[in-house]
């Protein structure tokens, strides 16, 4: 149960990073913009883990679930903005 907590505590800098790639870096298209948003997690891992004086993840294994979040996330805004955008263009109608 400990790792649930420690995914949930990742999950709003994840959230964070996509926000503020997709802010930030518009230019950039999907591979880059989530190579982008993973360097910016791992940084803040290996900013948590210095301070703790531990290497506490496997930043393989840690990369690759926050690519997986990092996907599911975007996939939901996409999908919003695509309901949102059919509302909008069926209100003015």
């Amino acid at each position: 149960m400990k790792w649930v907590e420690v995914g949930l505590k990742l999950l709003p800098y994840i959230v964070s990073a996509v926000n503020s790639i997709e802010r930030f870096f518009s230019s950039g298209k999907g591979k880059d913009k989530e190579d982008a948003a993973v360097a910016t997690v791992q940084g803040i891992l290996e900013t948590v883990e210095a301070g703790l004086g531990k290497d506490i993840l496997d930043n393989d294994e840690v990369q690759g679930a926050v690519r997986n979040v990092m996907k599911s996330i975007v996939s939901l805004q996409n999908i919003i903005k695509d309901i949102k955008s059919r509302e909008s263009t069926d209100s003015d109608t």
